[in-house]
């Protein structure tokens, strides 16, 4: 479905719910309810930069550029809250998207990566892979009918990986097929916070920020995660929701399969439909 059809459906839910205002509590239910299951579709925009040292330290490469990646791309979104203590002030959230692209392209100019040149005019394929998954625990300090604000730990987990594969030239001057590809595994602790505020019994307007920069043995790094939302319940047990999502990820690797750097930011909407109960 395209991304117009979707903000038609966002903008058709308030019309489908007239007539079922007796089945909403005063309390907003998405700041009472015990489980959360929330899926849809996020339409980022994204710069991806790889560095892929060799022997010795490689240019950075912008891929969106270089290769002509698509502006835009249409992914997969899912998450699940789960207020599991009694008084329902600890909260797991979980969540799960990947983006990942590939595109063909003539080389503006030559490119290092992983100690090998393809050379400026050659016809190279190269792509980004990203994948995270996102563990939080948290804890609402304020938690009233119209109110709800909490902090707390968790991790993002990341996969990235870039690969080049193309015809590049030997010490004796033949063209052989070479591919390059690299690929890591980050866990990233972060502290966060979140808000909700509920101004009306079918709505709630809120915002969720994640930060944290480390230094560990393979890697450094640092993320920002923030997110912006409103909420419309159609129903008790359902609704829809519109984030706009800002994403930055900056990680310094030191692997044996990869010494280098990666670097992603993104934005964009996020919609979604959410059962809550």
């Amino acid at each position: 479905m395209s991304l117009t059809k979707w903000r038609f459906v966002f903008l058709l839910f308030p019309l489908l719910s007239f007539g079922q205002k007796d089945t909403i509590p005063e309390t907003h239910s998405l700041l009472i309810d015990r489980f959360k299951v929330k899926a849809g579709v996020f339409v980022p925009a994204r710069n991806v930069a790889v560095r892929a040292d060799g022997s010795s330290p490689n240019e950075e490469i912008d891929f969106d550029e270089t290769f002509g990646f698509a502006d835009n791309e249409t992914t997969f979104f899912l998450q699940l809250d789960w207020r599991f203590s009694r008084n329902k002030k600890w909260m797991f959230s979980g969540e799960y998207f990947n983006v990942n692209n590939a595109n063909r392209a003539t080389l503006p100019r030559d490119i290092e990566f992983e100690d090998v040149i393809f050379e400026e005019g050659s016809f190279v394929r190269a792509g980004v892979e990203f994948a995270l998954f996102r563990a939080f625990f948290s804890y609402a300090f304020i938690k009233k009918p119209k109110h709800l604000l909490g902090a707390g730990l968790g991790s993002h987990l990341f996969q990235v990986g870039a690969f080049i594969e193309g015809e590049v030239r030997t010490n004796q001057g033949d063209l052989e097929f070479e591919k390059k590809r690299v690929s890591a595994f980050l866990p990233l602790p972060n502290v966060g916070g979140y808000y909700y505020f509920s101004p009306h019994e079918r709505w709630v307007l809120g915002a969720r920020v994640d930060w944290f920069g480390i230094t560990v043995d393979e890697y450094s790094g640092g993320l920002w995660n923030i997110a912006p939302n409103v909420s419309f319940q159609i129903f008790r047990n359902f609704g829809v929701a519109l984030d706009y999502r800002f994403f930055f990820l900056n990680a310094k690797i030191a692997q044996d399969n990869w010494n280098g750097r990666f670097e992603m930011d993104f934005s964009g909407p996020l919609i979604t439909l959410y059962a809550n109960f």
